[in-house]
């Protein structure tokens, strides 16, 4: 990765198998066991440069290493997955081995335990989640932690290992998934024709460049992962890839569908609608061109990279605006764009009193939100402005909030239409809705989480979600009608953190989530899946982060395959803000690019924020 840096049934708690007595089994070391690696290749690989071969049951002799290598064995071509794991295992056990297809995902808690003298290797894992051959992975409904015990026994030579019992299922580790597999993004409409909308799958290293483009357009027909299916608009009925597709000449990629792939009202739309998510969906391999032909119509060639407007993370700057407040006001930081500017969209005399603040745009405006005083003073007040340099937003209250409001989010930003744009905040626990022009909030309702909502993030899309509540994570997404916003009912997600306090969108695959382990706190990026994560900052030591802020990761400035993730990052404990750099880093006034004069000493900057 990049940084400068539908539910599935539980398992059992424990699964305890009984253990087989393997002394003098007599198992010959040559039964045809054959090390499977990556197939034919063309000389050119879709996969990361360090992609490892698969470890085979020869590989190792070390009973640790070897439980490692037998749990990445179902990691590649899916439909050999079975196959794969019985070569670790004697004859006859491989013989019996008839798992589910569906391998599962899991998380090791420690190491796996080799007791001196047993046979039986102990492993402690936590499930996350199931993966598709659609490249899905799919969260459980409910957290599942158990042990697995997996017994070992030697082969005739006396070193080699072969698996004399283990649970009937196709198991693989995060470390493996995290290896074996490159995260991709795949792309839906949303149901408002408005932009795209991510869909993050996992594709094998392994996969040949010119059969990536079919992979992908079978997902993209077989349609979106079942939470976002309520925002994002499927293919047409019938949509069909017809033959091949021919290998990229010319630095083009020819792609021909079925003629119901496009549909007969509205056609002119929606071909460019569906050739703009061929385009996102499709990249970033090495073509430039895309000729797409539809039924027995005239091929269309498209050259231009006008598609990348398509999707509102392509706005993302290299290098955002940063602020924080400061003694009550809002402030610019000295190190990011347009340090000396005035405070967008905000009139000075309004900037006053401030606690915590929300600033984002869209194509044509500037969209603020102020949270300003305390106790029973507090209050929201919010406003938009024309970005090419119109008056300054007129703010207006929002009525109708408990107390105890929390950070303010712009969850979507219209192009020319600040009436549509639609913000969020928490508000003594709960989840509320405010409009740019004001007036009364709406709460949301939130079912199927545990405690009060202490976060919410949305992603550019204006869809994705993710919430903090009760000290676990969920994902969820939006939907804006008439009646206002509602919310998805949240799917639980499993970081490796035993508790979560804060989150927040770094790229179209990733969160950068806060919270603790073991007792100690961290910064961790983790998928938006919640299976594989990256550590920004392990060990905090004990000073609860409440706040976590990013810009996410423009998609268009990836340099690879690999979902990218923020360069910025910053949160905020009891006490101070901090950056998050090779370690953290406090904001203090000398950061601040023209900071307020007569403060105290003793003042700090707080509450920092990017203009997203």
């Amino acid at each position: 990765m990049r940084r400068t840096h539908r539910h599935v049934q539980a398992l059992p708690a424990v699964v305890a198998l009984t253990a087989l007595t393997f002394a003098g089994c007599g198992i010959p070391d040559d039964t045809g066991v054959t090390a499977v690696g990556p197939g034919p290749s063309t000389g050119i690989s879709s996969g990361s440069e360090n992609t490892s071969a698969q470890e085979t049951r020869t590989s190792t002799s070390d009973r640790t290493e070897f439980v490692t290598n037998y749990l990445a064995a179902a990691a590649g071509d899916y439909d050999g997955a079975t196959e794969r794991v019985r070569e670790f295992m004697s004859p006859p056990v491989a013989e019996k081995f008839k798992p589910v297809a569906i391998p599962r995902v899991i998380r090791l808690i420690g190491t796996p335990l080799v007791s001196q003298g047993r046979s039986t290797v102990q492993i402690t894992y936590e499930l996350i989640g199931t993966l598709g051959k659609n490249g899905l992975l799919e969260p459980p409904k409910e957290p599942v932690r158990g042990k697995y015990e997996i017994t070992l026994g030697t082969a005739e030579d006396g070193i080699s290992l072969y698996v004399l019992d283990a649970p009937p299922v196709l198991l693989i580790s995060d470390t493996a998934l995290a290896s074996r597999y490159t995260r991709r993004t795949i792309y839906f409409w949303n149901t408002e024709h408005t932009g795209l909308v991510p869909d993050v799958r996992y594709l094998l290293h392994d996969v040949p460049i010119e059969q990536v483009p079919t992979t992908l357009l079978g997902w993209l027909i077989e349609g979106p992962a079942p939470w976002l299916r309520s925002v994002v608009e499927v293919l047409p009925e019938g949509t069909a890839l017809q033959g091949k597709i021919p290998a990229i000449a010319d630095q083009t990629l020819t792609i021909t569908l079925s003629a119901q792939a496009v549909p007969t009202e509205g056609a002119t739309e929606a071909l460019d609608r569906l050739r703009r998510q061929l385009q996102w969906s499709l990249r970033p391999l090495p073509w430039e061109n895309l000729a797409l032909k539809i039924g027995h119509q005239e091929t269309k060639n498209y050259y231009a990279t006008d598609f990348l407007t398509s999707n509102a993370a392509s706005r993302l700057e290299q290098f955002p605006e940063r602020f924080a407040v400061y003694g009550g006001k809002i402030v610019r930081l000295s190190e990011s764009r347009k340090a000396v500017a005035a405070i967008p969209a905000i009139p000075p005399q309004a900037n006053k009193d401030v606690r915590t603040a929300a600033l984002s745009t869209s194509a044509t405006h500037t969209y603020a939100a102020l949270v300003t005083g305390s106790g029973g003073g507090e209050a929201l007040r919010v406003g938009s402005t024309l970005t090419s340099g119109g008056p300054d937003a007129a703010l207006h209250a929002v009525s109708g909030l408990p107390g105890g409001l929390g950070y303010p989010v712009w969850a979507l930003t219209a192009d020319g239409d600040p009436e549509s744009s639609l913000g969020l905040i928490i508000a003594g626990g709960g989840l509320y809705s405010f409009r740019a022009e004001g007036g009364a909030a709406r709460q949301v309702q939130v079912s199927g989480v545990t405690g009060k909502i202490s976060a919410i993030t949305v992603a550019p899309d204006g869809h994705r979600a993710a919430i903090v509540a009760g000290g676990r994570l969920y994902r969820a997404v939006l939907t804006v009608s008439g009646d206002g916003v509602s919310l998805s009912e949240p799917e639980l997600l499993r970081p490796p953190l035993d508790t979560v306090t804060a989150a927040d969108f770094s790229g179209e695959g990733w969160l950068t989530v806060a919270g603790v382990r073991a007792g100690r706190v961290a910064v961790l990026d983790v998928t938006i899946d919640g299976a594989l994560q990256d550590p920004r900052l392990p060990d905090l030591g004990d000073d609860t982060v409440t706040y976590v802020t990013a810009y996410p990761e423009n998609p268009v400035n990836q340099s690879s395959n690999e979902l990218g993730n923020a360069d910025f990052v910053s949160f905020t404990t009891a006490d101070a803000a901090w950056d998050v750099l090779s370690g953290p880093v406090q904001i203090v006034a000398s950061s601040l690019a023209e900071p307020p004069s007569n403060r105290s000493a003793n003042t700090v900057p707080t509450a920092p924020f990017f203009l997203n």
